[in-house]
């Protein structure tokens, strides 16, 4: 019978089964990893493929495992084994449907290996590999159809069992929720824990379930289910702690009895348990929380009914979704003091413990930095807002009711000494004087012809007349003289602008100009209330102006008033100073920032003293 293009004959396979030796596949192993699913699926495809003489299914353990293990093997003592492996690994390789030739053991027929692989929505889930006998190619074609039929069955099979286990996950998963909510809905820990264990103790039809915390390498039975009070000597409690510290030592589930795990568990305080309660079934699971072990649930059962891998993985997926929260209530539920020194106890580990090296370069950056500040010195400067006065300012008033007629200065202009600043209109008062005059002209007159009449009375009364007209006469040319406004000194004029007043009328007493001396000016400080104390006449200071930012002018205080002013809330005393040097930029009214030095002192301390200030005051007022 002529095979097909695909077709391998033993001699060409033997490099395969060489590179398949480094798996050591045997008999025994096959039987070990075979799965019930597979092996039932392989011996039903058997028994319709005529001259099957054995068969093989690899297939991976795990989902998205991309490692093919042996999954069943038909019958149990093939003598083709590695030849349908390295066939099977062939086709893992190629993706695709093989055949090859193998040594005949029936006269008359020819033996061959078919397999053909078996995907999923293009995932390759299984490998099944056939020893067929054939004594033509029709019935070799007929055995592929058959295999190839019965991989689309596997895919049925497949999607079911996947169904199967979802559905049973959604159970678990659900019944996990349930116990979350009920845990939650109580009011504290004690009556959250006393309510899983015995929830759980109902559901899993259990005699007794028991919670236990972790502390200090030992655990400590805290609730019992159905029990609210027990000895803290019994016999009981003690072995059921036994076996959580048993199975936390451990960092597995244990139960017992079980054959499969009594030769990799130890056993010793479970055993024990299940004798002084007849025999019970036990399983004790280690609780964690963040990776960290918290305490262990151990559950007694009647020997009749033992625990099974659903139940184990049922109660790790309950224990793994309700302790956090219940970790959560017992730490909430702890008196503050204890809160305190836990939290602590947590931050002092951290900060000298392993790890956290960014914590504690900070911590040795703060410490480098408070000791530094500790004993370091410096120069204790008291800020306060500033303002520039002028130190002398002369009000230049109107000394009559009268009209401005000329003003050639106004405020900002610099003038000298007896410069004339404004022009009152003065004809009237000239007019004025000439009619005085001629009244004293009058009077000379009548006092000659008094006198040659030797009329006594008569130049009596002239007399005192003269005398008020010279009066007269002296308020008119004193007013004339007043008329021209002069400055008093060499200054700036600092207000007064008549420029669009001419003409216009003033009234005795009116401010016109204020003229204040050039170079000559003071400072006013605002000082705060609580700052007062340190400042005496006679330090020295600084004043940076906003206006002139980048020039300092030196500064002396002079006087400590007893004026006071309130800014923002807070109550500022008044401290002039007197300001050193000159500069022809400064100008009456700016302002700026001025630093009186005081002494030398702890720098921590000036930085922090108005904190200190406040707390002693609080202290003061609370229990002063």
């Amino acid at each position: 019978m002529d095979n097909q293009s695909d077709t391998k004959h033993p001699q060409d396979s033997s490099s395969s089964l060489e590179t398949s030796q480094s798996t050591s596949v045997t008999l025994d192993a096959y039987s070990q990893q075979s799965d019930s699913f597979y092996q039932d699926w392989l011996d039903s495809q058997c028994s319709l493929i005529d001259g099957a003489q054995s068969a093989l299914v690899l297939a991976p353990l795990d989902e998205g495992d991309n490692t093919y293990h042996p999954m069943a093997l038909w019958p149990q003592d093939s003598g083709v084994l590695m030849d349908l492996h390295g066939l099977a690994e062939e086709i893992i390789t190629n993706r695709s449907a093989l055949v090859t030739a193998l040594p005949a053991s029936v006269p008359g027929h020819e033996v061959f290996a078919i397999g053909y692989p078996i995907f999923l929505d293009d995932e390759l889930i299984a490998v099944a590999t056939v020893a067929v006998a054939v004594s033509s190619e029709q019935q070799l074609k007929r055995a592929m159809q058959l295999l190839e039929l019965g991989g689309s069955a596997l895919e049925v099979l497949k999607l079911r069992l996947e169904k199967q286990q979802r559905s049973a996950k959604d159970a678990s998963l659900e019944r996990s929720i349930d116990f979350l909510a009920s845990v939650q809905s109580e009011p504290d820990y004690a009556s959250s824990a006393m309510r899983l264990v015995t929830e759980l103790a109902v559901m899993l039809n259990c005699d007794r379930v028991s919670l236990g915390n972790y502390q200090k390498g030992h655990s400590k039975v805290l609730h019992l289910s159905h029990s609210t009070q027990f000895g803290k000597r019994m016999n009981l409690i003690r072995c059921i702690e036994e076996v959580m510290d048993e199975a936390i030592d451990q960092q597995q589930s244990v139960v017992y009895p079980n054959p499969d795990l009594e030769s990799s568990s130890v056993v010793i305080a479970h055993a024990k348990l299940s004798q002084q309660q007849g025999d019970a079934v036990v399983l004790s699971v280690p609780l964690y929380v963040a990776n960290n072990i918290v305490g262990a649930l151990t559950f007694e059962r009647n020997p009749d009914i033992p625990f099974t891998e659903q139940d184990v993985a049922l109660c790790e997926s309950i224990a793994a979704l309700v302790i956090p929260a219940l970790e959560d209530k017992r730490l909430n539920d702890r008196a503050l003091l204890l809160k305190v020194w836990d939290s602590g106890k947590t931050q002092f580990s951290r900060l000298f413990g392993p790890g956290y090296l960014g914590r504690k370069l900070l911590f040795i950056l703060s410490a480098i930095l408070i000791i530094f500040f500790s004993v370091a010195q410096g120069s204790y400067r008291l800020s306060a807002d500033a303002k520039l006065d002028s130190y002398i300012q002369r009000v230049i008033a109107a000394p009559y009711d009268g009209y401005i007629h000329s003003a050639v200065h106004r405020a900002g202009d610099v003038v000298k000494k007896d410069q004339m600043l404004v022009q009152l209109d003065d004809r009237d008062l000239h007019l004025e004087r000439l009619k005085w005059l001629s009244e004293e002209a009058k009077l000379n007159r009548q006092y000659q012809e008094a006198l040659a009449f030797h009329d006594r009375a008569k130049l009596n009364i002239i007399n005192a007349q003269q005398t008020q007209i010279k009066a007269q006469l002296d308020l008119v040319n004193s007013q004339l003289e007043r008329a021209k406004l002069l400055s008093p000194f060499d200054g700036l004029i600092v207000s007064g602008d008549l420029s669009q007043r001419l003409g216009g009328a003033v009234q005795k007493g009116e401010v016109l100009f204020e003229v204040s001396p050039l170079h000559f000016y003071r400072i006013n400080l605002l000082v705060k209330e609580s700052r007062i104390a340190d400042v005496l006449i006679g330090q020295d200071g600084i004043l940076h102006l906003s206006a002139l930012p980048e020039t300092p002018f030196e500064f002396v205080v002079t006087k400590i008033t007893p004026l006071t002013e309130a800014k923002d809330g807070a109550t500022y005393f008044v401290v002039e100073a007197s300001l050193q040097g000159e500069s022809l930029q400064l100008q009456p009214g700016m302002e700026g920032v001025g630093k009186i030095y005081i002494d030398e002192r702890n720098l921590l301390s000036i930085w922090t003293r108005e904190m200190q200030e406040w707390m002693r005051l609080k202290v003061w007022s609370w229990w002063g």
